[in-house]
């Protein structure tokens, strides 16, 4: 498994990465991009479901491409769930096959 990073930029923004299982189940998600807060916030447990490793890399390429978006200005495209959804599972795959 890839390592989900503390932190990334997107231009000159910090964006935070933290584990936050209540806000998560609460608001029904597996993660949630906040574009204003710079973060993105995942869950290991979803309800009574532990969330694989796999998962949980899948879910934060998945924020990756909402904030990637919406820092481009491209907020009506980072609303588009299945757009989102496979351009993350591309971008990490993108990633995980990498050969350098």
């Amino acid at each position: 498994m890839n390592k989900i990073p503390k932190s990334f930029k997107l231009f000159a923004s910090t964006i935070n990465v933290e584990f936050d299982n209540k806000l998560c189940n609460d608001k029904e998600a597996y993660g949630l991009a906040d574009y204003g807060a710079c973060k993105i916030f995942l869950t290991k447990v979803n309800g009574v479901d532990k969330l694989s490793d796999d998962r949980i890399m899948d879910v934060f390429y998945h924020e990756k491409v909402h904030l990637i978006l919406d820092s481009m200005g491209h907020f009506d495209l980072s609303k588009d769930e299945k757009f989102v959804d496979l351009f993350g599972k591309l971008l990490r795959q993108s990633d995980l096959t990498s050969i350098f």
